[in-house]
């Protein structure tokens, strides 16, 4: 796995061996940054279920200016960390350990910055998909016209709208769907 764009292009990052993370493919990856185009620049991003921290990373690659990962795993988190250095994007992030929930919640307490694009890509057999999306939606981290990535499987079904969140863009990859909200108040 590499960084596919920007000022760490074709680095190699590392990942955790196992199925304890599920890292975003290449192809997959690479489609959701030609999606968002321009608008990585000067982002503040959040890469909520973050495994390796390939979207975080490759986001600052491409000119976003902070990136909170946050992974449960602490095996994860230093992984993030090791690729941070690697790329030589360490002042760029911060790397939380937290469940997404409580993380969200601690996020909401501090408000250090709303969010220009979050990418939300819990394990597949999660549950809570709607959950995170409407706890998103009333943490007050999200900034008007922000762009909600979520990554899931084939099986789920998401509501094209939700209060805030709105459906612009839905693509398949395989077994593999991305859905794109915009945010607006």
């Amino acid at each position: 796995m590499r960084v596919i764009a920007g000022t760490a292009k074709g680095r190699t990052l590392k990942s955790l061996k196992g199925l304890n993370t599920r890292p975003t493919l290449d192809r997959v990856r690479e489609a959701v940054f030609n999606t968002l185009g321009a608008k990585v620049v000067e982002a503040k991003v959040l890469d909520l279920f973050a495994g390796s921290g390939a979207i975080g990373l490759e986001a600052l690659s491409r000119g976003a200016i902070n990136c909170y990962f946050n992974d449960q795993n602490k095996a994860a988190c230093q992984i993030i960390k090791e690729n941070l250095r690697k790329c030589g994007l360490e002042d760029l992030g911060q790397v939380f350990n937290m469940d997404g929930r409580s993380f969200i919640s601690y996020l909401r307490k501090k408000r250090p910055v709303e969010f220009d694009i979050i990418y939300l890509d819990p394990p597949y057999s999660s549950d809570y998909y709607t959950l995170y999306l409407k706890q998103l939606e009333e943490s007050g981290l999200v900034a008007d016209g922000a762009i909600i990535i979520v990554e899931s499987n084939k099986s789920l079904c998401l509501m094209e709208e939700y209060q805030l969140l709105k459906l612009s863009k839905k693509s398949k990859y395989g077994d593999t769907v991305i859905w794109y909200y915009k945010f607006h108040f």
